[in-house]
């Protein structure tokens, strides 16, 4: 039964060359600009991080300028050390976003090269900066 309905459905038909191509264009495009986005709220986050990092370090010096040149106060020492545990918490974190802005980084050269070495024409660069492409349709 199966061979009657593949032998009477007709020939076998693919897409033309041009629809594949604009196909794999613009699935790349979604790429690059969902790479982009990653990237670009990445940045936002490190660069936000590293004003509150050094807002924290300049309170922690003056926190501890104040400690050390005045009587010893416990409420002093416990505000330093909530300041020193706030920079190490920042630091990690900017630690991790390091990376991961590297990481995207090196993704979105990835997927700039991957059409050129795969005989595509698309150049991910132009195209995903000419238009913002959802990269959730």
């Amino acid at each position: 039964m199966a061979w009657f309905k593949i032998l009477t459905a007709g020939p076998f038909r693919v897409r033309s060359k041009q629809r594949d191509d604009e196909t794999d264009v613009q699935r790349i495009a979604k790429l690059c600009g969902f790479l982009d986005d990653f990237r670009t709220a990445i940045t936002r986050e490190r660069d936000g991080l590293r004003a509150r990092h050094e807002s924290t370090m300049a309170r922690a010096a003056f926190s501890q300028q104040s400690f050390e040149n005045d009587r010893p106060d416990p409420a002093m020492s416990l505000i330093v050390d909530e300041l020193t545990d706030a920079m190490m918490r920042y630091e990690a974190r900017l630690r991790t976003l390091e990376r991961q802005l590297a990481f995207v980084t090196e993704m979105r050269d990835w997927a700039d090269r991957f059409p050129l070495e795969n005989g595509a024409i698309c150049d991910c660069r132009q195209t995903a900066g000419s238009e913002h492409i959802n990269p959730r349709s």
